[in-house]
């Protein structure tokens, strides 16, 4: 072949390559219709809406106050009551839910009163100035507007998360003081012999010992009642501070409803307060230097099952408080 024809038809080639995609049919592409929002076609008059949760409300108060000032690492978050770390634990841990601490006078009964914020110890502790026990959250400060929030759902009745008013647990027997004597109560008095609260009555050997434990219950109006009428009325002695339950169950001696005896009440020097119940030991049954617990075990008109005072969940300071030891 010569060499014109060959570059004739390389050229020819050429052009080919370069004019073949002009001549395949051209295809658009059409995007997708979004779908439309539904929520565009609302019209706010130009004011976006604000939270529709109540701060005054339990759910807004535990979301605004509670969960961010309170429930800090170490403090509210379930390593001691109230446990501000959910809705619910918060609820139960402060409406109508027994004081541990409290003030000078033990002028609160419950952490929240419902309608009674000066009743209650919660209310008070966010507003106390008293610089001995601190104003709560220890390391922040609530706003005025953030403790009106509070006193307003205390005096609104407390209401819970799904708007329910809250109602008084029916109250289990208590107990008020602890006395011990030698003999009888005309003998020495052994329960003045601790050192503090959270130490044991100190009892002589080969001795005869009446330990008596002042009980009361509660009427529907926080009334006191005496013990009189508690049934089942039995005591249980471990020198383990929690191992009660293969121990012996004993009988307590009931003193007649008409005439108790009125012994001193080692809460209020000063006061005289009826004492039903009581038991008897030797303390040459025990083993010298060795700490022993007893538990009280009693029953009201409104439970079907008897109450242990105090019990494993009790403070450590009323565990070790029904204690005694031979010296």
């Amino acid at each position: 072949m010569k060499k014109s024809s060959v570059s004739t038809i390389f050229i020819l080639l050429m052009l080919m390559v370069i004019l073949y995609p002009s001549c395949k049919e051209e295809k658009t592409v059409v995007p997708a219709k979004v779908p439309d929002n539904p929520y565009d076609t609302i019209d706010y008059g130009g004011n976006v809406p604000n939270d529709s949760l109540d701060p005054a409300s339990f759910v807004g108060i535990h979301q605004y106050i509670f969960s961010t000032s309170c429930a800090a690492p170490g403090c509210h978050d379930g390593s001691f009551e109230p446990d501000f770390r959910t809705v619910q634990s918060a609820y139960n841990t402060l409406v109508y839910h027994k004081v541990v601490k409290n003030d000078d006078g033990n002028n609160f009964e419950f952490r929240v009163v419902p309608g009674n914020s000066s009743k209650s110890w919660l209310h008070y502790r966010i507003t106390t100035d008293d610089n001995v026990l601190g104003r709560m959250p220890l390391y922040d400060t609530l706003s005025q507007k953030e403790i009106n929030y509070i006193k307003k759902w205390i005096e609104d009745g407390a209401i819970d998360p799904f708007g329910n008013s809250p109602v008084v647990a029916t109250t289990r027997p208590s107990f008020f003081g602890i006395l011990a004597y030698k003999d009888d109560t005309t003998g020495i008095r052994f329960d003045t012999s601790r050192t503090s609260i959270i130490d044991p009555m100190v009892f002589p050997a080969n001795t005869t010992i009446e330990i008596w434990v002042g009980l009361y219950d509660k009427d529907d109006n926080g009334g006191f009642l005496p013990a009189s009428n508690f049934t089942y009325n039995k005591y249980k002695i471990s020198n383990h501070l929690y191992e009660f339950s293969d121990k012996v169950e004993m009988p307590l001696s009931v003193k007649p409803a008409h005439s108790p005896f009125y012994g001193p009440n080692p809460f209020s020097p000063g006061e005289k307060a009826p004492y039903y119940h009581y038991f008897e030991i030797n303390t040459a049954n025990f083993q010298i230097d060795q700490r022993q617990y007893f538990r009280i075990y009693t029953q009201d008109a409104d439970h079907s099952s008897p109450t242990e005072i105090p019990s494993s969940g009790s403070p450590i300071y009323l565990l070790t408080y029904f204690s005694f030891v031979v010296k």
